[in-house]
């Protein structure tokens, strides 16, 4: 039984709250999709120049606001975001609501900036489509290891909706994380390297976003090695950062 009984209205609120997220976490992951897929064509008709600066814009309003919301300041501002004093809690659902929203507004308002380079076709189509699924197919099992209930953003408004506090799972090198420290993040960038079509926008977007995916977990474990000391250090020098080992033979468990 819960130690913070919620009010109804509290309940309802971060059930609606909760919904909202999940609808906008579908709505990205759906742009995400048609959009990487087809070159990031469609959109805005802006001049060169101006349409440069907008994507550009769109480009780093992601990874800039994204990290700053993952630092002690950005998680208060998180608690703070939502009313009726349950905004701690619902933490999860607010941030995952908001990387939501950055990722429809990158895609749905992206501005063409000039032609088709290249396009796959045929059996070479069909080749860089099975690689660009797989690519899905890893984010969504790495997303799955690393706790669904803190990257689809459940974990708040379910508990706040049963009248539960909010309970964090203990970190654990599970499935993909066996294998790379971060394989969300390899994800995101064999997707961002993989769709069958190649505009001048795809390689601004692929480029930038790869640095990032890169870079940001850098972050990630500084937090980590802090969080759980020893245990992840140990993780840390048996497991590559990013790349996994080709091996037939693995002798440890992480």
């Amino acid at each position: 039984m819960s130690t913070k009984p919620y009010t109804l209205s509290r309940r309802i609120f971060a059930l609606l709250l909760g919904t909202a997220c999940h609808l906008a976490f579908a709505a990205a992951v759906l742009s995400m999709m048609i959009k990487l897929y087809t070159g990031l064509r469609g959109g805005p008709d802006f001049p060169l120049h101006i349409a440069i600066l907008w994507d550009v814009m769109l480009v780093l309003q992601f990874p800039l606001f994204h990290s700053l919301l993952l630092t002690p300041r950005g998680s208060q501002w998180l608690a703070k975001m939502v009313p009726g004093g349950i905004g701690k809690e619902m933490r999860t659902t607010t941030f995952a609501l908001i990387a939501s929203l950055q990722i429809l507004l990158c895609f749905l308002a992206w501005a063409p900036l000039g032609p088709v380079w290249s396009e796959l076709h045929g059996n070479l189509r069909i080749m860089g489509t099975g690689v660009y699924v797989f690519g899905w197919v890893l984010l969504m099992k790495s997303m799955a290891d690393a706790g669904l209930g803190v990257q689809m953003g459940y974990l708040g408004w379910w508990a706040v909706w049963r009248n539960r506090p909010v309970e964090y799972k203990t970190w654990k090198a599970r499935g993909t994380l066996r294998s790379s420290r971060h394989p969300m993040y390899l994800a995101y960038t064999l997707l961002l390297w993989s769709g069958p079509v190649w505009t001048p926008d795809h390689s601004l977007l692929a480029g930038i976003w790869s640095l990032y995916c890169i870079a940001a977990p850098l972050h990630k474990e500084s937090r980590y090695a802090k969080r759980y000391g020893q245990p992840f250090q140990e993780y840390q020098k048996k497991v590559p950062y990013f790349i996994p080992r080709l091996s037939l033979n693995r002798k440890h468990k992480p």
